[in-house]
């Protein structure tokens, strides 16, 4: 049986030929309900295949891979008799020497997500980018590439930055207020609470003629005292308050006051700034 050629134009220029049809059916001849069958169970295959190879065509391949060497870290500060001697910043280093596809001309950078402009390297001068975060906070810190076509892709990484804080008064008559800011480096949510251990210490320097002393310590917001406590330090003795204050917002102070001894005392106020919600047993 000779069989009839005949092609039939599709959307985008795509050609169907209907002796494939006549094939199908080993020879009989197609009604026209037959036939619409038979090309709507074909068409789509040919659309399909089509559409697959646009996609591809349209997408750039850019795989963007970075990882942080950590997504924690702790600002460390140390105050003298009021004065601050320290302050180490963490540094966090994110790598992008795993992405793939992004071709010569590309540029790789951080948005630290505290207000400051981004942090970008050229592919050519290296894969790594380091970002200090000097201020507390929780940061979605925003990594991305930029491929050789100027396609950019972005990732959203989460960083904790917390602080510890140690103050330090030897042998004073009247303690100093020791004052922190809780409000963090980007606007962003409020620290969990802050954990305050402060030691004091009455020194016995004569044996015979030590006083022990009387003293307060006071929290305080901007909203007055929101915390107290006291203790009698006899000679050559220390006292201990551990407290926890939770949420707390902006400026805070801690005074320590001698309410009573002429004694002179050593202080040492160690406090932490918290954003995770665990709480180590024991503490509150």
């Amino acid at each position: 049986m000779k069989l009839k050629t005949e092609e039939r134009t599709l959307p985008e220029g795509r050609h169907i030929n209907l002796e494939f049809l006549v094939l199908l059916t080993m020879g009989r001849p197609l009604s026209a309900f037959a036939t619409l069958s038979s090309l709507a169970m074909i068409v789509p295959f040919v659309l399909l295949s089509g559409c697959t190879g646009l996609i591809s065509d349209d997408s750039s391949g850019f795989d963007l891979n970075v990882e942080p060497d950590t997504q924690y870290g702790m600002i460390l500060t140390s105050y003298e008799d009021g004065v601050q001697k320290s302050s180490l910043a963490p540094v966090i280093i994110f790598d992008f020497s795993e992405s793939t596809n992004y071709g010569m001309g590309s540029s790789f950078g951080i948005v630290p997500g505290d207000g400051r402009e981004p942090i970008t390297v050229d592919s050519a001068d290296g894969t790594e980018i380091a970002v200090e975060f000097d201020v507390h906070g929780l940061y979605s810190v925003t990594a991305f590439g930029i491929d050789q076509d100027g396609h950019r892709v972005d990732r959203v990484i989460e960083i904790t930055i917390e602080q510890h804080i140690d103050w330090y008064e030897n042998d004073t008559g009247t303690p100093e207020e020791f004052v922190f800011d809780s409000s963090p480096g980007n606007q962003g949510p409020i620290p969990s609470h802050f954990l305050l251990n402060s030691t004091v210490q009455n020194p016995s320097v004569i044996e015979f003629d030590g006083r022990e002393v009387d003293v307060r310590w006071d929290v305080v917001n901007q909203e007055g005292v929101c915390q107290t406590a006291g203790e009698n330090i006899g000679n050559g003795d220390t006292g201990f308050w551990k407290t926890l204050h939770f949420g707390p917002l902006s400026i805070h102070e801690i005074h320590l006051v001698i309410e009573d001894g002429q004694d002179r005392i050593d202080v040492h106020h160690s406090l932490e700034i918290i954003y995770s919600e665990s709480i180590i047993e024991g503490e509150h």
